[in-house]
């Protein structure tokens, strides 16, 4: 898709006012991934503190968890190429 197709689709109708909201919409993204990272996180440790004293093997599954949302969170397409795929893709403004 062009610029001048995105623009032509984009209420702003500014390539500067476009790139801000992208902008925007991509830090929220990241502020979204990171907040759900974080408390997964937790939820992790919290249950790895009761398992501290506990059962390997149960130690060794949150370790996997853990690892499996550490490689799922890096796997993720950078913010920045969500927020432009959201943009491409929305649904263009009635004429």
């Amino acid at each position: 898709m062009s610029i001048k197709e995105l623009l032509r689709r984009s209420t702003q109708n500014n390539i500067y006012e476009v790139t801000v909201s992208m902008s925007r919409r991509s830090e929220r993204i990241l502020s979204e991934l990171t907040e759900e990272l974080r408390t997964k996180l937790q939820d992790i440790s919290a249950q790895e503190d009761l398992t501290h004293r506990g059962d390997p093997e149960l130690q060794q599954q949150l370790q996997a968890e853990l690892q499996q949302w550490v490689e799922l969170y890096r796997s993720l397409p950078k913010p920045t190429l969500i927020a432009l795929w959201e943009k491409l893709h929305e649904t263009p403004p009635e004429s």
